[in-house]
C-alpha cells in the first residue's frame, strides 16, 4: 500500500433496489432517508405536489440530477426554445422503484433536450 492510498476515493457501488418488490417496502426505505420523491412534473411548471399522481421514489442523487435537467429546461423556457416537457419512468424487473426517468423538452414537438436519469 502506497503512502496516499488511504487518500484515494473508493469507487461507489451503485444502488441496487431489484429485491425492493412492494409499497410497503419501498416506503421504509422513505422513511429511512434512501428514497425520497422525484416529481415527475416539477411542481415550478405547474405538476401536481399530490404524491400519488406525480412522484417516483428515487434516490437524493437521482433528484438532485432531475433538479439540475429542469434549471436547464427553466432557461430554455424563459428563452422560448421550448414550449413540452415530459418524465417518463422506466422500469427494471419487477422492482417498486423505478430503474430511471427519461426527461424531455421539447419545442413543437421535437426534441431539444433529453436525458435519463438513473435511479439505480
Amino acid at each position: 500500500m502506497g503512502l496516499f492510498d488511504r487518500f484515494k476515493k473508493k469507487p461507489e457501488v451503485p444502488p441496487d433496489f431489484s429485491g425492493v418488490d412492494s409499497r410497503e417496502k419501498a416506503e421504509e426505505l422513505a422513511r429511512k432517508g434512501v428514497l425520497c420523491p422525484l416529481y415527475l412534473m416539477p411542481l415550478r411548471f405547474g405538476g401536481s405536489e399530490s404524491l400519488m399522481e406525480n412522484s417516483v421514489l428515487a434516490t437524493p442523487a437521482a433528484v438532485a440530477l432531475k433538479d439540475r435537467f429542469d434549471d436547464r429546461v427553466e432557461k430554455l423556457l424563459e428563452e422560448g426554445r421550448v414550449n413540452g416537457y415530459t418524465c417518463e419512468p422506466q422500469y427494471r424487473g419487477t422492482s417498486f422503484i423505478h430503474c430511471a426517468v427519461k426527461v424531455t423538452a421539447r419545442k413543437d414537438g421535437a426534441d431539444v433536450l433529453t436525458e435519463t436519469i438513473h435511479i439505480w
